[in-house]
């Protein structure tokens, strides 16, 4: 609990250090400069907020861009009209770049902090860490950014756009730096910043898994790349295998952030509760009933004994011309990832697009109040089980999985073989895990037996194949409340899950990045790329770097 006193303090100093250029009045005596914070103060207000937006902002538009939400067309008239129409221009999901570089801005000024006695040495490697988290995931969402000169406040309000793979070259070599701090620094000199980091509570070991993650994760967001790019990529995962072959680790357990979480006010709940379910008083919010089950992610998760396929023809094809089909596996995550709208009710799900229910058990109604599936609290806040002691309130906040971890390791050992062991063991520990952290109570064992007899969804068939079956398995890892906005950056890579449109999409496919937001047209007009509608929905010079035939 004595972290619980960190969390109003420091995100109000969080806000108020970036924001407060708005405000005409002279500041509280009682707020603190922002050149007065000390790595301590900045850490864990930086460290909750930037898992904020992730939870709740980039979360939702992953689950729907990828199909797994869609509005609950029983109860609501609208909503998700530009995700699932494709409507895209300079005012859509703005929260992600806005809410991120508010926090980028603190993670940066711990590691420029003045640390001539190294003192905050560990300060700075999680503040490089979570820079390098957070700063690729820009980049991967928008391309080029302001970097080598943003987050310098008055003394340049007009930041230059940086090459976005100058960016990722300069994010690695952050988290390469980190690496060497926390295996090398004096535990005489450097303060422990255990009571002020809320995400790993101190322990090095764990960060050292977590910038080798993330680092292997960039990595294989350049597995598409050629020439000098591949040559670059090539070299840094030999230098990760080395690591990993002499003693190193990716993710051995959850990376997860949890200040003292609790029900004590709205401010105080995990983000993604309070963001999804209900507020700290116990009054249900709106997207607790207006998000809903897809039909793609149904019949995904279902079988066809147990799914109303004639309504469709009885064809089973994921995207016409794709060759896919369903599985035809039920899936034992589905029932708590999903629950049925209301008690005893038969599970229904609605086609993104749809104006009806349409999508049920062969003999189940899709009249009356016939309510769709909603996200289900035991898979989603719940995880492994955590709730009997502190309440879905108080559930730790999930930044990056052990499940991705493992899906991120199968698929370096697939592509490179001659780096990386073992990727049908981590594929299958990747479904394990999540089979754990879904509260399944049959083991997985029945399960994978199932699915590796299913080419593009177990482990069998070509290499091409088994890629599909690690997009798709972490597609679902990746769904609901845990960082789906992964799915979809992987979708532009690599084209797999195969997913299907809204019914309602007016663009062909799903944009290949985002536009700029508002703000930085306001703000820094003279330096923002302009970008069209149309130009998202192609490859060209403003693609993200790897985008697959981006120059």
């Amino acid at each position: 609990m004595k972290k619980l006193k960190l969390i109003l303090p420091v995100i109000a100093l969080a806000l108020f250090s970036c924001d407060n250029y708005m405000d005409i009045n002279s500041p509280s005596p009682n707020d603190l400069a922002f050149s007065q914070a000390s790595p301590s103060k900045l850490l864990p207000g930086a460290q909750v907020s930037a898992f904020r937006v992730q939870a709740t902002t980039m979360n939702q538009l992953g689950n729907v861009f990828m199909n797994a939400w869609t509005r609950n067309v029983m109860s609501f008239g609208n909503g998700f009209d530009r995700e699932l129409q494709l409507q895209i221009d300079n005012g859509f999901y703005n929260g992600i770049w806005d809410g991120l570089f508010v926090q980028l801005k603190n993670f940066d000024a711990i590691i420029k902090y003045p640390n001539d006695s190294h003192k905050y040495d560990l300060y700075v490697a999680a503040a490089k860490i979570c820079k390098a988290h957070y700063m690729s995931q820009i980049v991967d969402l928008y391309g080029d950014a302001p970097y080598s000169e943003a987050w310098q406040g008055n003394a340049n309000l007009t930041p230059k756009y940086d090459d976005d793979y100058a960016i990722y070259k300069a994010l690695i070599t952050e988290l390469e730096d980190a690496r060497s701090i926390l295996g090398n620094y004096d535990p005489a000199v450097a303060e422990d910043f255990t009571p002020y980091d809320v995400m790993l509570n101190g322990d090095t070991a764990k960060w050292i898994e977590f910038a080798n993650t993330l680092e292997l994760r960039m990595c294989l967001r350049m597995s598409a790349c050629t020439g000098a790019k591949a040559t670059y990529r090539d070299s840094k995962l030999a230098d990760l295998s080395s690591i990993i072959n002499n003693g190193g680790s990716f993710l051995s357990a959850n990376v997860v952030v949890n200040p003292g979480f609790s029900a004590d006010s709205n401010a105080q709940q995990n983000p993604a509760w309070g963001y999804y379910s209900y507020d700290a008083a116990g009054t249900i919010l709106q997207n607790r009933t207006f998000i809903c089950m897809t039909g793609h992610a149904y019949k995904a998760l279902q079988s066809y004994a147990t799914t109303n396929w004639a309504a469709f023809g009885n064809n089973y094809e994921i995207v016409p011309g794709s060759g896919i089909n369903y599985p035809n596996v039920t899936d034992p995550r589905s029932a708590t990832m999903f629950t049925a709208g209301a008690s005893g009710a038969p599970r229904r799900a609605v086609t993104q697009g749809s104006s009806v229910v349409d999508v049920t058990t062969p003999t189940g109604s899709l009249t009356g109040l016939a309510l769709p599936c909603r996200v289900g609290l035991s898979g989603n806040f719940n995880p492994y089980n955590q709730a009997a002691t502190t309440g879905y309130d108080g559930i730790d906040g999930f930044v990056m999985t052990k499940s991705e971890a493992n899906f991120l390791a199968a698929e370096a050992a697939l592509r490179y073989p001659s780096l990386f062991n073992d990727p049908q063991g981590q594929f299958e520990a990747g479904i394990t895990d999540n089979f754990a952290m879904r509260n399944v109570t049959a083991g997985p064992a029945a399960y994978l037996a199932a699915i590796n007899a299913k080419a593009n969804f177990g482990w069998t068939g070509t290499d091409t194949q088994k890629l599909h079956a690690i997009m798709y398995q972490k597609w679902i890892a990746l769904m609901g409340v845990n960082n789906s906005i992964q799915s979809y950056i992987d979708y532009n890579r690599t084209g797999f899950p195969v997913t299907p449109m809204s019914t309602i999409a007016v663009n062909p496919r799903k944009p290949y990045r985002l536009i700029y937001p508002v703000s930085e047209y306001v703000a820094n007009s003279a330096n923002v790329p302009s970008v069209s509608t149309s130009e998202i929905y192609t490859v060209n010079s403003k693609t993200p770097f790897w985008v697959p035939g981006a120059p």
